[in-house]
């Protein structure tokens, strides 16, 4: 089947393509960070509504990893997607325990967040097939 194939492009490596996602995913999480915190220094949202903007920020951020890592190795999307959101988690502990002394109070919460965004992007990446029409029998 593999010999059958058409080439349409070049694919990068998995290794290659899980620090592209990580990549991805901290720089879309440092530049929406930066942009909450702007906004919460212009008091254009409040410290209540801040928190809604952080689950945003992770999910999309886990989302555009996924669906770059998807992009960048096509083969095995999900396994891939799923890969990209736990190096995204991981590095999201590392930074957690390096500049905020290790206080995982939310971890739970923000893991279920990242499954959903790289669950997405995964999903979204799935090939669309269309099945014949079941048979009615009679």
């Amino acid at each position: 089947m593999a010999a059958t194939m058409k080439v349409t492009g070049k694919a990068m490596s998995i290794p290659g393509g899980m620090a592209l996602s990580g990549i991805i995913s901290t720089g879309m999480t440092l530049i929406t960070s930066i942009s909450i915190a702007i906004m919460l220094n212009k008091e254009q949202i409040s410290w209540e509504q801040a928190g809604y903007w952080i689950l945003a920020m992770l999910f999309l951020s886990a989302f555009l990893g996924g669906k770059g890592a998807i992009i960048a190795i096509k083969r095995q999307k999900l396994a891939v997607s799923c890969m990209a959101g736990i190096l995204y988690w991981g590095i999201l502990l590392i930074v957690t325990a390096l500049f905020f002394g290790g206080n995982y109070e939310a971890v739970p919460e923000t893991a279920g967040i990242i499954i959903a965004g790289s669950g997405c992007a995964a999903m979204v990446s799935l090939p669309q097939k269309r099945g014949k029409k079941a048979m009615i029998r009679k």
